[in-house]
Formats: C-alpha cells, structure tokens, sequence
C-alpha cells in the first residue's frame, strides 16, 4: 500500500482538465489516469482508465475503460480488461464489470466473463458468474473460479472443458 499513494498522488497531479464540470465537494474527476501499487521488487500492477471519479469519504475510485496490468520480474504477466470498474482503496480490492478479459501472457490462456474481483492482499482474481477460458483449441467453460492474475494455480468450478472439433 505504501507504494499506491505516491503514485496516486502523481496520477492526479498529471490530470489535465477536459472541461469546466465541476464535482461533489470530496469528489475528483479524473481523466485519462494512471494508479499503480508497487513493492520493492517493482511493480505489481498498474492500472489505465480514461475515466474516473476518486470519493474520498468512500476511499472509492471508480473508473470507466480499465485496462490493469500485473508483472512478474518487471514483465507483463497478465492484463485485465473491462468496461466498468471499481477500487477500494483502503482495502486495494477491486470489482470489474462488463466484458471482462483476461490475457495471460505465459500460457497463452484468455478468460472471459461478467464481473471479476481482485484483492491485492490475497493476490489473487476470481468470480462465481460464467465464464470461458480458450486456450489453443481448448475451450473450457464453467460457473465461478479462483486464480492468480496470470491464471497459474487456477481452480474453476462448475467445469466443462471441449477440444476444438468436437460436438
């Protein structure tokens, strides 16, 4: 967490204004921002949204377009895409919603769904609505799962996996 508020701080400070709107007292506007949590070894993940408003009297970002980032010795393990998002800070956890994808970069897996939870004191990603994972000409479906990020050590219930090819 320690290394989620300078960061924070930064993001604000480089958004531009895109207007004259004006927000709630205790509420920001962000556009086009950028947040990261970060340990001594670097970065652990790194979040991009074009949209976003910070209630700091929920201690809530939420953000519009996100596209997060996790890394692994300084690379890209795995990357996050939604519509829709959501991130408590004091608990560094966060909801997306809405064509949730994710891309692992080692196995070559992509899962899709509707909603997806992350909390970075578990490291861990997961969701109890459908969901499809493809990998090469697997296509695996189930109802509710548990991963890391990059989907190593991944648990899916509900499973039904397919070759391609098959009916």
């Amino acid at each position: 967490m320690r290394g989620l508020l300078p960061l924070f701080l930064l993001s604000l400070a480089a958004c531009g204004g895109g207007g004259a709107r004006e927000a709630a007292p205790g509420v920001s506007l962000l556009g086009d921002f950028s947040i990261a949590e970060t340990s001594p070894a670097g970065a652990k993940w790194k979040l991009n949204a074009e949209k976003g408003r910070m209630d700091e009297r929920r201690n809530t970002m939420i953000f519009s377009s996100p596209d997060i980032k996790f890394y692994d010795g300084g690379a890209v393990s795995s990357e996050i895409t939604a519509r829709f998002g959501s991130l408590k800070m004091g608990e560094r956890s966060a909801v997306l919603n809405d064509d949730v994808v994710v891309d692992a970069r080692k196995d070559g897996m992509r899962l899709t769904t509707t909603r997806l939870y992350y909390s970075s004191a578990r490291g861990k990603i997961w969701t109890e609505e459908p969901l499809i994972i493809y990998r090469g000409r697997t296509v695996t479906r189930g109802r509710g799962f548990t991963a890391n990020p990059d989907l190593s050590e991944i648990e899916i219930h509900h499973q039904e996996t397919r070759l391609g090819g098959q009916k």
